[in-house]
């Protein structure tokens, strides 16, 4: 039989690339050997191509005419949070944050003062004071590090969207530039790291849960990276702020 090339795909080739599926017989004239009989196959829906997520998404935007000082007025506690280096799922018990805004700024560059609290299953207490540098107040951009670490290392913490009337705001850690089969997320280091959701109320509210992840759905993020906080049975943060 003759070898018959069309647009790089050879004979014997189209199952490789996915057509696999039968779409009937043409007949076509070809110059020289006359009528040929064309057999033509077409991909399954489930081996169509899938576009790669562009990231960070076009949509992609956080809070607008943040409010710092409201959002520092009282705790936070987080619902939903994404593992990463410094926060390993193992922590994800009784997680807390709370914020202490600064008269001036630290000589290394500093605004703000972060308290982080969580707990491990077996009641183990993991508590940590670090610092943050307002960027962009209005829309909500700090960097966060170690205290003693001047703020040139500092790491993105983004409120990406936040309702004090509510009690949610969602949180971070820069853009999300990494791709997913399905979506964007940022990286699971230590800078350019997370994504959080947090309440004011410690008990979950599952409805508010869910429209705040459809909110972080809506600017591109692939919401299957947030692992459950159990809120329950904690000892609690014995640190007043």
């Amino acid at each position: 039989s003759a070898a018959i090339s069309f647009a790089g795909l050879k004979k014997g080739t189209c199952a490789a690339e996915g057509y696999t599926v039968d779409d009937g017989t043409t007949n076509e004239k070809v110059p020289v050997i006359g009528s040929v009989t064309v057999h033509k196959f077409k991909k399954s829906v489930g081996l169509e191509a899938v576009a790669t997520p562009v990231c960070p998404p076009e949509q992609f935007t956080t809070a607008k005419d943040f409010d710092l000082k409201s959002y520092a007025a009282a705790r936070w506690y987080v619902q939903q949070q994404m593992p990463v280096q410094y926060l390993p799922e193992t922590q994800n018990y009784c997680v807390q944050a709370r914020y202490t805004l600064r008269e001036s700024r630290t000589l290394l560059g500093y605004d703000v003062d972060v308290h982080n609290y969580a707990e491990e299953k077996d009641g183990t207490v993991h508590s940590a004071t670090l610092c943050a540098k307002i960027v962009d107040a209005d829309s909500g951009k700090l960097e966060v590090a170690p205290c003693f670490l001047p703020s040139i290392f500092a790491g993105p913490y983004w409120v990406l969207d936040y309702s004090e009337q509510e009690g949610y705001a969602l949180i971070s850690g820069g853009a999300p530039t990494e791709a997913t089969e399905a979506a964007c997320k940022t990286g699971d280091g230590v800078n350019g790291a997370g994504l959080w959701i947090f309440t004011r109320k410690q008990q979950r509210d599952q409805d508010l849960l869910e429209k705040v992840r459809n909110i972080a759905v809506a600017k591109g993020f692939d919401v299957s990276v947030l692992k459950d906080v159990d809120q329950t049975n904690c000892k609690g943060d014995p640190v007043v702020v």
